[in-house]
């Protein structure tokens, strides 16, 4: 079985639309497919038009115990069509990082969900969350192929640069092995800077770009809107013959997905430079402190425990790229603090204020 994680941390790149569409289409081609819906916002639910407000009936509960009960995937599937299967997210599964902070095996709930299947599927394909935190972490371990959707906008190729980075702490911490493609989407033809995006795709990923390019197509909006994959809506459409075209490049795996010598399969190189940063904090009577931040999706795992000198200063070397980033520091793992050596601040309207680093 193939298992392909759908993923950007940008948003509207068309990464649920794809999810939706080309589990259609290879389903439309004969194969057993299974998408499951990783998303809190959960996108694909409501673009297949299914309700689930008790987290009983959805993903949450075959990964977290729910009300005392822990049920298996296959439980909680749907059928969307022939050969195609779908398991549902909603809200709760927002908590599912805070739940399973502390437990061991956090990060492989979702791999080992889907090996319990008793179902037998060809595909099984993942609508990522638009971040970088545990769910994602879950997909990319369950998974032995990241597709990434690359919309035309002119921010497009730096939201993949963090994602890459953590495929590449996958490899290097866990030794799984996941290949990566990225698909163009919302390609406008008409337009000068769609080709000039297009080629920077190229140019970046290199040989691991998909000859199939999804076009902007007003229908594949309207389908989502109705509750409809393409091929259910209008098969008229060019949205419907690029998703049908994606999904048979995609059953060509001997070249494109799984099947590539080790070397091809390594991520392209899209980080970009990294600055080093030093963070300070004086907490003589703290037991731990670590560093919380947009940069890792606000999560206070031991990646950034911060070294304790003599003194009774606490600090932390970080390799950033270049932007702007929220932080605090976590005591002892329950007190949040912002960093009073640091004058420059932002105001979160639910938890006061948020340090601010600027790394150019």
């Amino acid at each position: 079985m193939k298992v392909i994680s759908i993923a950007n941390q940008k948003g509207g790149c068309g990464k649920t639309t794809t999810a939706i569409n080309l589990s259609a289409c290879l389903a439309f081609k004969g194969r057993k497919v299974l998408l499951i819906d990783m998303d809190p916002q959960a996108h694909s639910t409501i673009g297949l038009n299914i309700n689930t407000n008790e987290s009983g009936n959805s993903v949450y509960a075959a990964l977290c115990e729910f009300e005392g009960k822990k049920v298996a995937l296959g439980d909680v599937t749907v059928q969307i069509s022939e050969g195609f299967d779908f398991i549902p997210a909603n809200m709760h599964l927002s908590t599912f990082e805070q739940k399973l902070s502390m437990m061991p095996g956090r990060e492989k709930r979702l791999k080992e969900a889907i090996e319990e299947l008793h179902q037998n599927y060809d595909y099984t394909l993942i609508d990522c969350p638009p971040s970088l935190g545990l769910l994602t972490f879950n997909s990319l371990m369950a998974s032995n192929e990241v597709l990434i959707p690359i919309d035309m906008g002119f921010f497009s190729l730096h939201g993949t640069g963090q994602l890459l980075e953590i495929i590449e702490l996958v490899r290097n911490k866990t030794g799984h092995e996941i290949a990566v493609k990225a698909l163009a989407t919302m390609y406008d033809r008409r337009t000068r800077i769609a080709k000039e995006i297009l080629e920077d795709i190229r140019d970046h990923f290199k040989g691991s770009t998909l000859k199939t390019v999804i076009n902007l197509n007003v229908k594949l909006k309207e389908a989502a809107s109705y509750g409809k994959s393409i091929l259910d809506y209008d098969r008229k459409s060019q949205g419907y013959k690029d998703y049908l075209e994606l999904a048979g490049e995609v059953l060509d795996g001997n070249r494109l997905f799984g099947y590539l010598q080790p070397a091809e399969q390594k991520a392209p190189s899209l980080i970009p430079n990294h600055v080093k940063k030093e963070l300070v904090l004086r907490a003589p009577h703290a037991k731990s402190v670590k560093i919380a931040g947009s940069f890792n999706n606000w999560t206070p795992t031991n990646d950034y425990l911060m070294d304790q000198t003599e003194d009774g200063q606490w600090s932390k070397v970080l390799s950033l790229a270049p932007g702007e980033y929220q932080y605090k520091f976590v005591i002892d793992d329950e007190i949040w603090v912002e960093d009073e050596g640091n004058y420059r601040v932002k105001i979160d309207p639910y938890y006061g204020k948020n340090s601010v680093l600027v790394v150019s």
